[in-house]
Order: structure tokens, then sequence, then C-alpha cells
């Protein structure tokens, strides 16, 4: 959820199918069709949008051109993308009926439990992406996560102007030594292939970065840079309905409406067929936007897009921490965010961002043992999930900022909201919405989520070969609108954006866009209108790493890959911010 990737690397299985270590099985048990009733309430989701439990319609569709599955990040942005696009052709083909179907409440998945980072992996791994794929591809790789952060900004600001999204400064806090050398000697390397990305990249160390960075004394030094933070459930939600509200006769959404199973196209029914609680509904075009559950309808992908389980927290900071000399004192410390790295030893992170109002919650997630989130099978019977945090990683993130930030500099503990007066001239609405169902205490909320980690590393994006699927597609044209005439589209199929271990608030937006553009079959078109000023006059195979495109042969090497001698599984070393403890 939001940065924090795995602290296991090389895991041994056990006989049951599950790891000793809370890592991820050699052989994993079958991915559920669809996600548990999470038992945890996220702070984001309090109070629920007004689409939470949206059904367009009480009569469930029969047919929809394009039927999407999933309604967080990556849902809205194909969603957005596809509708605007669409309905601004002028070529006399009808609009694109698309149908939105999501198991639980709207956005109740990973991008509605996360930690709102848009923070990217930069100088982090560059070097090993060099290493493995070149430079350009490598400078490619980085460009596309760094555009979400501006990209991100814009659209929220136009369309989600509430979601908190905001430019912050990004602060990696490093607690020991060798750890801290090797990541100035990636920074410097990234600094001469890209100068241009890494100028606003500063080291401060010892006792300049503690002070400035209200740190213990226990860390020894920082790397700083610009980035981001977001509300990702008011962020999606508000997208959704202005969808909802703009294209009233084209975009359908279905919440508490799991897709149960997909049917090729037979001699019965030119079209795939989904079965859903609601009823039987037909489509050209099925993509699947559901990240880590991807393995349940496609189960091909189940042994190379694993589910872990992590902890994410609201936090009220300390009087000290949240109270400042002065309000612009205040107003920068509202505006960082932190990744907190650990020694070569424990190799991982954990990460915060600050609210700015309200309690000016922190908002901090990580742990120490990531859980595998997987049905285990146990003397032949399925366990099933039970969605709770692992009580390890949750007395870890309720108990590591102060140690982070030092007793000094955290001070006494705050005393919340709802063991205060609160101001008779607030609204009832507003005073609601501050107390919530949360508890007093440092630890204002506390719940868990499920992340996707890719064997590879990288996100799987595309048309799903059939092969992979296991179902046939339709054949040409036949995407066909409700009123009888050809919709334009690439010839039908299904499409995936998936598997963004742990990095989807820089990947989702960018790889669903692409897919989009993909069914539009537009995506050798280099006119198409740019989001933000990325991939300006270029094709999608000029802005999207081809690393991400899924392939039959992607996937047997990354089943090699994630499946060694041993029953041992593997993710190499770690993606992402991990790649920083590469070198010591």
């Amino acid at each position: 959820m939001g940065n924090y990737v795995s602290r296991f690397q090389v895991i041994q299985s056990t006989s049951e199918g599950y790891s000793e270590k809370c890592g991820v099985a050699s052989r994993p048990p079958p991915c559920p069709v669809f996600p548990i009733q999470e038992p945890t309430q996220s702070f984001w989701t309090f109070p629920p949008s007004s689409i939470a439990t949206h059904v367009s319609s009480n009569n469930f569709p029969t047919h929809a051109d394009v039927v999407i599955i999933g309604s967080g990040i990556s849902g809205a942005s194909f969603a957005r993308t596809l509708l605007k696009i669409d309905q601004q052709r002028n070529d006399n083909s009808d609009p694109l009926s698309v149908v939105m179907l999501e198991a639980q409440e709207a956005c109740s998945g990973a991008t509605g439990r996360n930690g709102g980072h848009i923070n990217p992996p930069l100088y982090h791994d560059y070097e090993d992406l060099k290493r493995s794929l070149g430079k350009a591809a490598a400078r490619q790789i980085i460009r596309f996560r760094l555009a979400h952060l501006d990209i991100l900004l814009e659209i929220a600001e136009a369309e989600a102007n509430d979601a908190d999204c905001r430019e912050v400064q990004s602060v990696d806090v490093y607690f020991d030594d060798t750890t801290f050398v090797e990541a100035k000697r990636k920074l410097g390397i990234f600094k001469t292939d890209m100068p241009e990305e890494a100028s606003p990249f500063r080291i401060w160390e010892g006792q300049d970065a503690r002070e400035r960075y209200n740190l213990s004394d226990l860390a020894v030094g920082c790397v700083t840079t610009r980035a981001g933070a977001v509300q990702p459930y008011r962020f999606v939600t508000h997208v959704l309905s202005r969808l909802l509200e703009e294209y009233p006769k084209s975009f359908q959404l279905f919440t508490q409406t799991p897709c149960v199973s997909i049917t090729e196209a037979s001699s019965k029914s030119p079209f795939y067929s989904l079965t859903t609680p609601r009823g039987e509904l037909t489509a050209s075009h099925v993509v699947h936007l559901t990240n880590a559950y991807i393995g349940g309808l496609v189960p091909a992908l189940g042994n190379v897009v694993y589910r872990i389980r992590e902890t994410m927290s609201a936090q009220r900071p300390g009087r000290a921490l949240q109270f400042q000399a002065n309000d612009a004192q205040k107003k920068k410390h509202e505006q960082r965010s932190y990744v907190f790295f650990d020694s070569p030893g424990q190799k991982g992170f954990d990460y915060l961002t600050q609210m700015p109002d309200g309690e000016q919650e922190l908002m901090f997630g990580g742990g120490r043992e990531p859980l595998p989130e997987t049905d285990v099978k146990k003397n032949g019977q399925v366990r099933a999930s039970k969605g709770m945090y692992d009580v390890h990683s949750a007395a870890h993130v309720s108990g590591a900022l102060p140690i982070y930030f030092g007793a000094t500099n955290w001070g006494a503990e705050a005393v919340s909201v709802a063991e205060s007066p609160v101001d008779d001239d607030i609204h009832a609405d507003a005073q609601k919405r501050i107390r919530g169902p949360w508890t007093p205490g440092r630890v204002k909320a506390l719940w868990s989520g499920v992340l996707s980690v890719s064997v590879d590393e990288f996100p799987w994006v595309g048309r799903i070969p059939s092969a992979i699927s296991g179902r046939r597609s339709p054949a040409p044209g036949v995407t066909v609108s409700e009123k009888g005439k050809r919709a334009r589209t690439a010839d039908p199929g299904e499409w995936i954006a998936a598997g963004y271990t742990s990095e989807g608030m820089v990947h989702a937006w960018l790889c669903s866009r692409a897919v989009a553009l993909m069914v539009l079959g537009l995506d050798n078109a280099s006119g198409v209108e740019a989001e933000g000023h990325y991939g300006a006059g270029q094709t999608v195979d000029e802005w999207l790493p081809a690393c991400y495109r899924i392939t039959e042969a992607r996937l047997r090497h990354a089943s090699r890959e994630g499946l060694r001698k041993g029953g041992v599984a593997v993710v190499r070393g770690g993606a992402g911010k991990m790649k920083i403890y590469q070198g010591v």
C-alpha cells in the first residue's frame, strides 16, 4: 500500500503451500474471483462517497460494448479516457456503452486503502533498470513514473478539487550509514544520466538533516525531492461521479456486483458472457482492472501476480510535532512526506504523509511482516483469508513514529477531538466527520489492504492473448452498439492493467489510459490529445514501456523466474525502492 514492498526476497515454502516467514508460497493457492468484504475500515472511506453503493439501474443491462471489472484508480482512468475520446469522435458511429462492475463498494480495494503517496521510485532502482534493460528503457520508465505527479495534480484541480491532491517535499530518511552511502552512490548515477529529472534532489547530512526534518538522533541523513500526496478514495470517487453525470446514457456503474465467471464466444453468442448475481451480461471487450485479484478470472496470471496484505494507519501527531512555532512552519510540515529506510539486515521501509486539515493526521504505513493474502489449502480444505492485519505489523506501525522523530520532537500525545469540546460554531456534519467512528489515543484508525507483487517487477498491460485467458475472443467486427450500429473499437478481446507491485499511484493512471487507447484502436495514433504533457505527439508504443506489455513469452519467463528449484519463490531482490539495499 503506497510504497512499501516485501521484506521477503527468497522464501522457502512449506508443504502446506504457504511461507514460514510470511512470504509468498512457491505454489500459491488459487486466487479468489473477487475480494472479501474487508473487516477493517479505511480512514479514507469515511464519510462514504455518494456513489459508494451506486447502482445505475434496477434493470441490469444484458449487453455492453465494454465491461470494466474494478472501480479503483485503474478503472477511473480507463473509463475517463475511453468515454472522453469516444464521445469526441465525429464518424457517425454510435457512442460505446460501458458498464463498470465492482464486487464491493466503489473504490473499496487497494486504492481506497493505500497510503495516498504519489512518490515514485527513481534513483532507488534506476541503476538496476539500466543494467537489466538498457539506458533508454530505464529512462523511459523513470519518466513514465514521474509523469503521474503532474497529471494527477492537474486532474484533481479540475475534477476532484477537495481530494487534497498536493505537491509535497519527499524526504527519504536513512538510519544506517552503509545504506545511506549506497543511496548517495545510486543518486550520483541517476544525476549523471538524467540530470533534468534529478535536479530537484538534495542530500542532507547528519545534524543538519535531523534539525531540518525534526528527526530522531538515530537518523544519519536524508535525500529530498518533489513528490505528491492525495486522498485517493475521494479522488477516484469524484472522477467516477463526474463520469456518471456527464455520460448518463453511455456509462453505468454497478457496485456490489462481482463478476463470477466469463464464458468465451460460441455459436450461440458472438460475445463474451459475464455472470454476476444481478444476471448475465454480454460484451465485446472485457477489461480486467482488479490488480492483485487478476488471478481470479485469469488463473494463468495467478502465478506471476501475487497478493500480499499490508498495514496502514491514521495517527494523531504528538503535540510538539503537530504544533510548530508558527503557521509558516506548520505549513511546511504539512507539505512533506517521509519514507523511512531500515538497515540492510531488515531491508524494508515505512511511509508517511500528513493531512493538511482536520486533526492533521499522520497517514503512516508499512510494517514488519507483510502477509501473503492467500486462501490456503490445509488438510484438503480452503482456509479463507480473514482480511485482518498481522499483529506484529500493526504493533510496529502503531509504535514507530515517536522513534523515527524522537521523543523530544514528538512531545506529549495529542488529545483527540472526541475527548475535547467542539466549537458550537462548527456545523454538525463537520463535527461528525472530524470525530467519525475512530478511536481516541495516538492511533486513530488502523486497517489493512491487499496489494499486488509482480514477480518480474513490472505491470502487466495490454490485450490478453487467448492462450493466457483460456478463452477465445469474439470474431473481429462484432462490436455493435445497443442500437445495432457498428461501434468503432479494436477487435474484441480481454484487456489488462494490473500488477503494480505496490506502486499503483505512479503506474495505474497511464497504464490504464494506454489500455483505453488500445481498446479504441488508437494505440498507433500519434495525434491523440495527451494527458498533461506526457506522450504528446507519440503513439502508445512510444510512451508505454515495452516491458509492461503482456505476452505469452513474458508469462513463460516470469513463471520460470517466480518458481525456482526446491520450491523457492522469489521477487528479484525486492522492487522499486527496495533496490536501495541491492548493493549493501
